[in-house]
């Protein structure tokens, strides 16, 4: 803030003069007299300067200070496509619809209050907390980018909202092996098939899976190579892209189950232009087909939760959170927070095995 400070003799008294700059770079001024001497001028000049810094730092934006929350939002994410992956462009809308009831009232009118209301029709909806939680995280990230840098507002309105807990505690959905080999079982489509058994035998993500190629399996070895996925791209469109984290390149073992169904497959199969062996045009359609499927034949599961069931039964044969962490790609903390219930599971079979050997 450009500034400068005068001082004067008035009317048998000190004055001091502050001059400066707002916001709109328009010079006002502020003063007050009738202090003893210069020096009791100068300390009250400085306590009034830091106060008018402060609120020039915190002072609203004139360009802005009618912006609805829709019309933020829509710059919102045109800089997060710019800047951000596809996938996470679509997270950001898809929370910001949950909050479409704010688009119409000024930003720098919100409060807790209107979110609150937003929140709570969520949970009317029965959308999950966990999900909940997730859009209002973003919703808040929006609050806290017209806090800084564009300064029109000076409150997250999202601070001191109630989302509910979730009283399972929504443990991850798993099938156990005689469960996995009955849903496997039912699947007639080839293409959902090697889908749903890459993703239970091999761990590996929807869009690992559409972006494998033939170069990827090695049969030889037994070992199947993630080092992209089929993702939509900044541009809006599906491509292959990276994978989603440094540690999601990876080699993970297949099994002969796998390998010789992934030969049947490509044998039978007509080679892609892409190379790829699923070649979908994008992962949400062949995901809410398999989710149909799942339904149907009496489990109400995804094909993520295919993956899980990998890392679940994995961990509960014995197999350490870190060696299931580098299969699925994932921090070793990251899997243990997962599947704490396994680990649960895993205390509860070491309790009878204690009290059958010691009792």
């Amino acid at each position: 803030m450009d500034y400068n400070i005068t001082y004067r003799q008035k009317d048998g008294g000190w004055q001091y003069i502050i001059s400066y700059k707002d916001q709109n770079g328009k010079w006002r001024q502020k003063s007050k007299q009738g202090f003893k001497g210069q020096r009791e001028a100068k300390r009250a000049a400085d306590k009034r300067l830091e106060e008018l810094k402060k609120q020039f730092e915190m002072s609203l934006s004139t360009e802005y200070e009618s912006i609805t929350f829709g019309e933020f939002s829509k710059m919102f994410l045109n800089h997060v496509a710019l800047y951000k992956e596809g996938n996470t462009a679509i997270g950001y809308r898809t929370a910001f619809r949950k909050f479409k009831d704010l688009n119409d009232i000024e930003l720098a009118k919100i409060t807790s209050l209107h979110v609150q209301n937003c929140i709570d029709k969520m949970v009317k909806e029965g959308i999950k907390p966990s999900t909940i939680k997730v859009y209002t995280k973003k919703l808040s990230t929006l609050f806290s980018n017209a806090i800084k840098p564009h300064k029109i507002i000076t409150e997250n309105p999202v601070t001191g909202i109630t989302i509910p807990e979730n009283k399972d505690n929504e443990k991850v959905k798993a099938l156990t092996k005689s469960q996995l080999d009955n849903l496997l079982d039912s699947i007639k489509n080839p293409k959902h098939y090697i889908v749903s058994l890459i993703a239970a035998k091999a761990g590996l993500r929807i869009g690992e899976i559409l972006g494998l190629t033939r170069k990827d399996i090695n049969f030889k070895k037994g070992i199947i190579r993630i080092n992209k996925q089929w993702k939509i791209r900044k541009d809006g469109t599906w491509g292959f892209g990276p994978v989603k984290r440094k540690k999601s390149n990876r080699e993970v073992p297949a099994p002969p189950s796998l390998l010789e169904a992934l030969k049947e497959y490509i044998k039978n199969t007509p080679a892609s232009i892409d190379g790829r062996i699923i070649p979908y045009a994008d992962t949400q359609s062949i995901a809410n087909l398999l989710r149909a499927h799942y339904k149907k034949a009496g489990f109400n599961i995804s094909i993520h939760d295919l993956r899980h069931t990998f890392a679940t039964l994995l961990l509960s044969e014995g197999v350490d959170f870190e060696t299931v962490a580098k299969l699925l790609g994932h921090d070793v903390e990251q899997t243990i927070r997962t599947y704490s219930h396994v680990t649960s599971d895993m205390m509860n079979r070491v309790k009878k095995i204690v009290n059958k050997i010691f009792n």
